[in-house]
C-alpha cells in the first residue's frame, strides 16, 4: 500500500515540477512587457535577468510630510545595466513609491498630490549584491548629439544592495512587481531542489 501511495504522490508532484520553467517564462514575459516603456529585460539563463534601463534615468523626488512640513528626498539610479540572479532578490522587500520627475514639483506640490512616476525598489537578501554598470548622469546629459562610447559618460562596474526602476504607468509597475515576486519565489523553489 505504501508503494502505491508514494507512486500516486510522485505522479501528482511531477506535473507541477515540469510546469516551473513554463511558469517562469510567463512571469518573464509579463516583466518584459511591463518594463518596455522604461528599458529592456533579457534572460541570461533560466533564473538571471539583465535589466537595461533607458538612459538617462529620471531624477525622482519623493515628498514626505510631517508635522505640516514637507521635505523632499531626491533619487537617481544611474544604471546602464543590472544583473539580477532571482534567488538573490528578497521578495519581501520589493516595494514602490509614487515619485515626481518634474524638476518644478517641489514648488508646485500640494499635500495629497500623487507623483507622475512609480519607482519600484528591489533589494537583495542580506549580504548579497547585484552587479551593475553605472554611469555619470551629469556627463551623459551634457554630451553633444552623436554616438559616444561608454567611457565618455563614465560607465564603470559597481555592486549594489538595492536599486530602483521607474515606470511612467502605475499599472505596469504593479504587473512588474507581481511577476518579479512570483519569479523570485519560483527560482528559490527550484534552487532548493
Amino acid at each position: 500500500m505504501k508503494k502505491y501511495l508514494l507512486a500516486a504522490i510522485s505522479c501528482l508532484l511531477l506535473p507541477s515540477v515540469s510546469c516551473l520553467p513554463q511558469d517562469f517564462q510567463a512571469r518573464f514575459n509579463v516583466m518584459k512587457a511591463s518594463y518596455a516603456g522604461s528599458g529592456s529585460i533579457v534572460m541570461l539563463d533560466d533564473h538571471t535577468l539583465l535589466i537595461q534601463p533607458n538612459m538617462p534615468g529620471p531624477l525622482c523626488a519623493l515628498p514626505k510630510t510631517q508635522n505640516g512640513k514637507t521635505t523632499w528626498t531626491y533619487y537617481t539610479f544611474p544604471l546602464a545595466s543590472i544583473t539580477v540572479p532571482l534567488a538573490l532578490v528578497d521578495e519581501t522587500l520589493i516595494g514602490e513609491n509614487r515619485v515626481f520627475t518634474d524638476p518644478a514639483a517641489a514648488k508646485a506640490y500640494k499635500p495629497g498630490d500623487v507623483g507622475d512616476t512609480t519607482m519600484v525598489i528591489i533589494a537583495g537578501v542580506p549580504g548579497k549584491q547585484f552587479h551593475t554598470l553605472t554611469y555619470d548622469r551629469e556627463r551623459l546629459v551634457n554630451l553633444p548629439p552623436g554616438p559616444h562610447d561608454s567611457s565618455s559618460y563614465g560607465q564603470e562596474p559597481d555592486n549594489v544592495e538595492a536599486f530602483g526602476l521607474t515606470f511612467a504607468d502605475h499599472d505596469s509597475a504593479r504587473a512588474f512587481e507581481k511577476a518579479l515576486r512570483d519569479a523570485v519565489v519560483l527560482a528559490k523553489v527550484e534552487a532548493r531542489r
